[in-house]
């Protein structure tokens, strides 16, 4: 976290004397630490326990600051049941990664991440509303690599204070090809 005063002072000194056509300003270069998100990315499919079949594509985007996955969604017996994205950033300030999902069942949430946990997993934690069960609640999603292109994602959510297992995901990634 950021000192407040600081960060005022900073806000402040920027203000004071700044003229009517701002400067150019040199862009910062991505955050290393989008690197630990490299499993996310190229195409994916995923297989839920509930029968539930995603398709996804995921990449770097704005000049590699950010993730983006688009995906679709078919239930068991092929029909189509959900298109969604979820964008992913590192928070320098608070860092940890920083996210935001909708899909057009309308579900929409704000997940963060503080990254890589000692103990291998990858938690993904936030308000969200939960379009298909129509409600609002907490979520988290725990992510165990089982190989370079293999991944488990366990979804839980949060029932009077006690987090409840909603789905898990088999994920399997076909990374792209560099310059493709």
């Amino acid at each position: 976290m950021t000192d407040i005063a600081s960060d005022a002072g900073k806000i402040n000194t920027y203000l004071s004397g700044r003229p009517t056509e701002r400067p150019r300003t040199d862009h910062q270069p991505p955050s290393p630490r989008l690197k630990d998100l490299d499993f996310l990315l190229g195409r994916m499919v995923t297989h839920f326990d509930t029968g539930v079949r995603m398709e996804s594509v995921t990449r770097r985007v704005m000049h590699g600051h950010y993730i983006q996955m688009d995906l679709t969604g078919t239930y068991a017996d092929g029909t189509w049941k959900l298109d969604g994205k979820w964008i992913i950033g590192w928070n320098e300030v608070e860092q940890k990664f920083e996210s935001y999902y909708v899909d057009t069942m309308g579900t929409l949430g704000s997940v963060s991440s503080p990254g890589w946990q000692d103990d291998g997993h990858l938690v993904f934690s936030g308000p969200c509303v939960l379009g298909e069960v129509g409600v609002r609640s907490m979520t988290k999603d725990v992510y165990t690599m089982i190989d370079d292109h293999h991944f488990q994602l366990d979804a839980y959510v949060e029932v009077e204070g006690e987090w409840k297992h909603y789905d898990t995901q088999d994920c399997h990634v076909t990374p792209e090809q560099q310059g493709s």
